[in-house]
């Protein structure tokens, strides 16, 4: 105790406040609080504890250190230790501040989950299903966002092939609709819709080789609705719209029909009769 007044009241020699109280415990603190670190995580009491504890031993370091100076400064005139000790105890600051900033993360438990990418991912994949039906065919439902590609692409990949897929979607990423039509081509898969079929789902249905539809299937068509993509350099909405323009007449669907899909504001759909889907050749034949 006696040592530690000693210190704190500047009796020591400065090399001794320096090297020895400043330096040496310093490093002492910091091989210490290193061990700490290397059982993490730990408990909050306890990296409140060393923090308050090293905080402590600073402060007294500090002030040891300019008391001693102070009185080397009367006995020669020379600035130099008070100088030198300034600059010492900034960078002591800042090593023992990132030492805090980590025992204050050291109290977090590692994260054993899942990555960011894989929890955006397993949100996605919630918001659509892909099912193996009985009789060996897919049912494909719900939204059409990222990463249902290559989610049907492993579907596709399981024998036996399924021969049709049954769509009931409202659409989603016209990207990833055209991944899930070049799926569908590739494969000669016949499309089918038994309830709603509408947006950019439409893409997925003419992508069909045959393609059917039940007595109460709904197909809804419209413009695309692309304001976030069109911020991008060089996106073209309207050159967009005629890549897939050009598909759909590929698959024999009628320009007149092309032009009505287009002449629909984003902001509405049109729900074709189920006559005008035959005539148009959208609809191939019935199931």
């Amino acid at each position: 105790m006696r040592y530690l007044l000693n210190h704190l009241h500047g009796r020591h020699p400065l090399w001794q406040s320096f090297w020895v109280n400043g330096v040496g415990v310093r490093l002492a603190l910091y091989l210490l609080i290193l061990l700490v670190l290397g059982a993490a995580p730990i408990s909050f009491l306890v990296a409140v504890a060393l923090i308050a504890a090293d905080a402590v031993c600073l402060l007294w370091q500090s002030v040891g250190y300019f008391r001693a100076a102070d009185a080397r400064v009367r006995d020669t005139g020379s600035m130099l230790p008070t100088w030198g000790g300034m600059i010492a105890l900034v960078i002591a600051v800042f090593v023992v501040a990132s030492q805090w900033w980590a025992l204050g993360l050291a109290t977090r438990p590692g994260e054993d989950g899942p990555s960011f990418a894989e929890r955006k991912a397993q949100e996605r994949q919630a918001e659509y299903q892909i099912v193996r039906q009985p009789d060996g065919n897919l049912l494909f439902q719900g939204q059409i966002v990222l990463g249902v590609t290559k989610a049907l692409g492993r579907e596709l990949a399981q024998k036996p092939t399924p021969a049709r897929i049954t769509l009931n979607s409202d659409g989603g990423n016209v990207f990833e609709a055209r991944g899930l039509a070049k799926l569908i081509t590739t494969h000669g898969m016949t499309t089918h819709v038994d309830d709603t079929c509408s947006s950019a789902c439409t893409l997925v249905f003419v992508a069909g080789a045959k393609r059917t539809f039940g007595p109460g299937a709904r197909l809804g068509f419209h413009s695309y609705m692309l304001e976030d993509a069109q911020r991008l350099p060089g996106f073209n909405i309207e050159a967009e719209q005629a890549r897939d323009r050009a598909f759909m007449q590929g698959q024999g669907v009628s320009d007149d029909f092309i032009t009505r899909v287009y002449e629909t504001p984003s902001s509405d759909i049109w729900f074709p009769e189920h006559g005008v889907l035959r005539q148009s050749g959208v609809v191939t034949q019935t199931p």
